[in-house]
């Protein structure tokens, strides 16, 4: 009798209760037709996802990947019963929990020992109902529950509550001091104008501002100074470069293929410089989106609009060509597509419905129907008149250079024979047995070791050489000569750029992948978008007759440059926030679904969002409007008691400390010492990095020039992205890895960084050259070179403090100036900026 109680405790205190006496045949009927109906289309006949079947005993106690569904008798071990009662991710059903009665029997039945041999399925289903199965999979409707999510709901105009003062000002603030006075927190004061001005050249330039320049600003005292001055930096050649690079991150930019082999790619570099270009010239966002996905088909006779494709061919580029990696380009391309965009992980799809979002897996196969025909062409820049004369010269030189090769090769021909001959005696045995056993008679081995030869025993022009005659190798180098003499002969190549493009009018076929593999072809698939962010069907153009692609590329980049897309405008309004702010609104700024984070002010930013598509949307205006909003021109000190609510600033009321990107720091370095090239535009350039770094990397090389080579002091953005061989400079001041969409980066303070800045070659050759500068402009005077060097540096004058032990600390060392500029690249206040 002691017993039982103690048992009822005992369950009572983990949650969980005895098994109802009332279970068997029934509980076991009720347990089936509760998988049947919810789990079935995922793990079942027609597809076992992970590798799940639930329709015997038997498979669901074997599991899948993850292992055993279900532990009878234990709900802790049962991974079934945690994903439906929602006790652990992934839940499941993925789209809606399960009714608690329902959850309740699976628990009973699992406490039970997970009865079910009398009603479970044995038999493989028939071809229509496997069938029907397969389409039940593929066509899941979107719920209205699933479209109430904010990111989904269309745009809404707010308007803040102004008070007549405010109406006058910035709305932006109107929004920020409505939710600060909510939380009881008050905005910090104005920056001084020697901060904003340093502020103001970093976020739109990415280069630090001249004596000069802060002078002009400070001496202004116009009412619209601050205005003038953000006006002048958007008109910058350099703007277009320092925002262009938060753009080459999203589309995981880099001028190399990446994998094993990494080939260079020459001429990607035009797609960098269109992206420049069009910040620059202030693009309107619908137009840059088209221009990317379909430049081809929206303007088919500009070579700006081709050269913008390129964003189609950035992705890694997988040396094998087979239809599985075909299906991970793709997937690349369509999880860039979307991230960049639309701020949606799409990829999530691929092989079952999106578990958290209301992304069906039909909506990501739609979305590869679009891209599916697409593929890389080298477009030539010239015109067709000049592609046709240099086919013409190529053809040329190789006519003539044919009976040169022919009389070489038979000239060599006894040689090879003869080499190669010694080259098999020397092998083993059983290998020599295998190469001269007659093809149709070789088993599988010896096919394979005879194939091995084939690949591996090379004959080089050397050993030839060794063992010719006298008179052929005389003949043989004359022959040698006359072809080099032609190959010189050769037109220079016209200049191309990476670009996208299809097979004709009509697309190649595509097909939903029932768990995303190309081994199980489902239905044939026409061109979509997100179901749940549409409103209807997405309208696809038909192609005219003349066309040389599908069109579906345009019917894509319409829907998300329209108007009417709830994402598109939300996401790159958050973007442009985040670049001035640090953070954004929505501070997981490529996910705007369930498992990002929620706007902190919704209502500010529809607002920016409508201002956006309002102003035609310019990206230069969303600029211009948050940079002359009192919250902008903020200064970046603590306020204890807004620290107390608001540790992290969620509501932005001070601006934040930011670390510069790796790139502005070195921009930085070479700004201040004055050898930066501001040349725009243009080729790569390869900047030294020690052999020993990538030597060991097979056939990968890296065409590096000396540190004192002026044509590296380009801007960071035109040093070759190589995705193997990274830049280290970059690398320890958290450059992205090239490989994937990055939409903020990482900002980490190690100890590799604050030694590079000590050790690295180039910065200690760039402080001699800053050491220069400064006595070249003020002379020899310390007091003076100290007070240029902060000013040159930090765009302020030093403290009392500071002017002193600089003084003393240059007085005491023969090379003192140089150790001094090179100290001050190493201050936190050089790469920081607030």
């Amino acid at each position: 009798m002691a017993i039982w109680p103690r048992f009822c405790l005992i369950v009572f205190c983990i949650g969980v209760t005895p098994p109802s006496p009332a279970s068997g045949q029934d509980l076991a009927q009720q347990a089936y037709d509760i998988l049947k109906d919810n789990c079935f289309v995922c793990h079942g006949a027609a597809v076992k996802t992970s590798g799940l079947d639930l329709r015997t005993r038997q498979s669901i106690l074997a599991g899948g990947e993850r292992g055993p569904a279900v532990e009878p008798t234990n709900l802790r071990r049962s991974r079934l019963y945690r994903a439906v009662a929602h006790l652990a991710k992934p839940t499941m059903p993925p789209d809606e929990k399960l009714p608690d009665e329902q959850v309740e029997i699976l628990r009973r039945w699992i406490l039970a020992g997970v009865p079910l041999n009398s009603v479970q399925e044995t038999a493989e289903p028939d071809g229509d109902e496997r069938r029907a199965a397969l389409a039940r999979m593929e066509d899941n409707p979107i719920t209205r529950e699933e479209r109430q999510f904010w990111a989904f709901q269309p745009v809404k105009t707010h308007h803040p509550l102004l008070s007549e003062k405010a109406r006058k000002a910035n709305p932006v603030d109107s929004f920020l001091l409505a939710a600060m006075r909510d939380k009881g927190l008050k905005p910090s004061p104005q920056a001084d104008r020697r901060t904003l001005v340093r502020r103001a050249y970093l976020d739109l330039t990415g280069l630090p501002p001249d004596p000069e320049e802060v002078a002009a600003f400070l001496n202004d005292s116009s009412d619209n100074a601050w205005e003038k001055l953000i006006d002048q930096l958007l008109d910058s050649p350099h703007y277009g470069e320092r925002f262009g690079r938060h753009w080459l991150d999203l589309v995981r930019y880099a001028d190399s293929g990446g994998f094993e082999f990494d080939k260079d790619w020459p001429n990607a570099w035009r797609y960098r410089d269109y992206v420049a270009k069009s910040f620059n010239e202030d693009k309107p966002y619908d137009q840059f989106i088209r221009e990317q996905l379909a430049g081809d088909e929206f303007d088919v006779n500009s070579q700006e609009a081709m050269i913008a494709t390129g964003f189609l061919r950035l992705g890694p580029d997988n040396n094998i060509k087979t239809e599985r990696t075909r299906m991970d380009e793709l997937d690349d391309l369509i999880s860039t597509t979307s991230l960049a965009f639309l701020g949606m992980t799409v990829r999530c799809a691929r092989c079952h419905d999106h578990k958290f979002d209301p992304i069906r897996q039909k909506d990501y196969y739609q979305m590869q129907a679009v891209f599916f025909s697409t593929k890389g062409v080298e477009y030539p820049l010239v015109e067709q008149e000049s592609v046709l004369a240099h086919e013409t010269e190529q053809e040329k030189i190789e006519l003539l250079q044919v009976p040169l090769k022919e009389t070489k090769k038979r000239l060599e021909e006894p040689y090879r024979i003869r080499l190669f001959e010694e080259k098999i005696n020397s092998l083993p045995q059983y290998i020599q047995i295998a190469w001269r056993t007659p093809v149709e008679e070789r088993s599988d081995g010896q096919r394979l070791n005879a194939r091995q030869i084939m690949e591996t025993l090379e004959i080089e022009d050397e050993e030839l050489l060794a063992i010719m005659s006298e008179d052929d190798r005389r003949q043989h180098g004359e022959l040698v000569e006359k072809i080099k003499a032609l190959e010189k002969q050769r037109p220079k190549p016209y200049p191309t750029a990476m670009v996208i493009g299809e097979e004709g009018r009509e697309p190649l076929p595509s097909y939903f992948l029932h768990r995303g593999s190309p081994g199980a072809k489902g239905s044939l698939m026409l061109p979509g978008a997100l179901t749940v962010a549409s409103n209807g069907e997405t309208q696809f153009p038909t192609p005219p007759i003349e066309a040389k692609s599908s069109w579906r590329r345009l019917g894509l980049a319409n829907w998300i440059a329209s108007e009417e897309n709830p994402l598109t405008a939300r996401v790159m309004v958050n973007r442009v926030w985040q670049h001035h702010f640090g953070e954004g609104i929505v501070r997981t700024p490529s996910n705007f679904g369930k498992t990002g984070q929620f706007p902190t002010h919704p209502e500010l930013l529809d607002w920016l969002a409508v201002e956006f598509v309002k102003h035609g949307w310019s990206v230069k205006a969303m600029h211009r409007l948050l940079m002359t909003s009192n919250a902008y021109q903020m200064s970046s000190n603590d306020i204890d008691e807004n620290l107390r609510v608001d540790s992290e600033n969620l509501y932005f009321w001070r601006m934040p400390r930011r670390r510069l990107a790796a790139e502005i720091i070195r921009d930085s370095i070479l700004t201040v010492a004055g050898t930066l090239d501001r040349t725009v535009g243009g080729p790569a350039v390869f900047p030294y990095i020690d052999p020993n770094l990538f030597q060991s990397s097979t056939g990968r090389t890296w065409a590096g020039k000396p540190d004192d080579d002026p044509s590296t002091w380009r801007r960071s953005i035109y040093v070759f992205s190589k995705r193997s061989i990274r830049y280290p400079f970059f690398e320890a001041f958290d450059q992205p890895d090239l490989i994937n969409s990055c939409d903020r980066r990482n900002r980490s303070t190690i100890a590799p960084q604050a030694l590079l800045l000590m050790n690295n070659a180039f910065v200690i050759l760039q402080a001699g050259f800053f050491a220069q500068r400064v006595e070249r402009e003020v002379g020899r005077d310390v007091a003076a070179q100290v007070e240029r060097a902060f000013q040159l540096a930090l765009a302020r004058p030093p403290t009392e403090f500071e002017r002193e032990r600089a003084f003393q600390f240059m007085e005491q060392r023969p090379e003192g100036l140089v150790d001094f500029c090179q100290a001050l690249f190493n201050l936190s206040e050089f790469v920081y900026f607030q």
